[in-house]
């Protein structure tokens, strides 16, 4: 077979050692694969490194101590790994997604004796272009869970509502909180831009979003009035330009909700914004 086979062939890094993806092994008792039970993070891999990383870790960090998870390597060391691993499949050059799972490991095990499982992989990310804005879903049933604060594997409910988004013609969906106010969509955090102001939706069932915080911190940086506040569904149909932004995707434009076409997100500003954030 020609060509690079570390490109046919990447690795993965579990636990304590790089593998070929095809040969990674975690317990059929592990409790990530029993109960969902773990957290993740998807990063950007940007310049041979994992881009905001110190944000990615600090929340992962959190996340694990919460939930119980035993996170060993330290904020410097995970670090580096992700480098050595980026430089092993070939991704220094280009844009990596990055997903990190840590699970509290083998369930069969005592847990006074229990080593969790950390597995990291990275592959090439194919951006798509700001020059089409999405279309959301805005359900209105409520999308609530004590765990939805956590970038959980328990993530069958965000699955489900993005398919039926998707099955919808839609990009991805807009879930209410406990409350029926503005929590987040499926896959990314979201945000308002209304007469100058950027609002920043505050639920307590939304994922506390790294490229939210950074896109936050470089809008003040530049000036911007930026607010948090509580969001309802009416407000984000009120002539208000939208966006979305994850790890991966950054600021991303919103050209529909449902049925109804929103104002134009302010184009210099939006470039302003990724130019910054890339």
């Amino acid at each position: 077979m020609s060509g690079n086979s570390t490109a046919v062939q990447p690795r993965v890094f579990l636990n304590d050692s790089f593998v070929p993806a095809a040969e990674a092994q975690v317990s059929a008792f592990d409790a990530g694969f029993i109960f969902g039970a773990g957290v993740f993070e998807t990063i950007r891999g940007k310049n041979g490194e994992p881009a905001y990383f110190d944000r990615h870790y600090a929340r992962l960090q959190h996340s694990c101590a919460q939930l119980g998870i035993v996170l060993k390597p330290t904020e410097a060391e995970l670090f580096d790994t992700i480098c050595e691993l980026l430089a092993i499949n070939d991704l220094g050059g280009m844009e990596a997604r990055i997903k990190l799972v840590a699970t509290p490991g083998d369930t069969n095990m005592h847990r006074s004796h229990r080593a969790g499982t950390l597995l990291i992989s990275a592959i090439p990310y194919i951006r798509p272009s700001p020059r089409i804005p999405w279309k959301l879903l805005l359900r209105d049933d409520v999308f609530a869970s004590p765990i939805s604060g956590h970038k959980s594997t328990s993530y069958l409910g965000y699955r489900m509502a993005l398919r039926e988004a998707h099955d919808s013609g839609y990009d991805d969906v807009i879930l209410l909180d406990r409350h029926g106010n503005i929590a987040e969509t499926a896959v990314a955090s979201l945000f308002l831009f209304r007469e100058g102001r950027m609002i920043l939706p505050v639920s307590d069932d939304a994922l506390p979003g790294t490229a939210r915080s950074v896109i936050a911190d470089i809008a003040r940086a530049r000036g911007i009035d930026v607010r948090e506040m509580t969001v309802s569904k009416h407000d984000v149909l009120n002539r208000t330009s939208v966006c979305i932004c994850n790890a991966l995707i950054g600021p991303f434009p919103i050209g529909r909700i449902n049925e109804q076409e929103l104002p134009p997100f302010d184009g210099a500003m939006l470039r302003a914004l990724r130019d910054a954030w890339m």
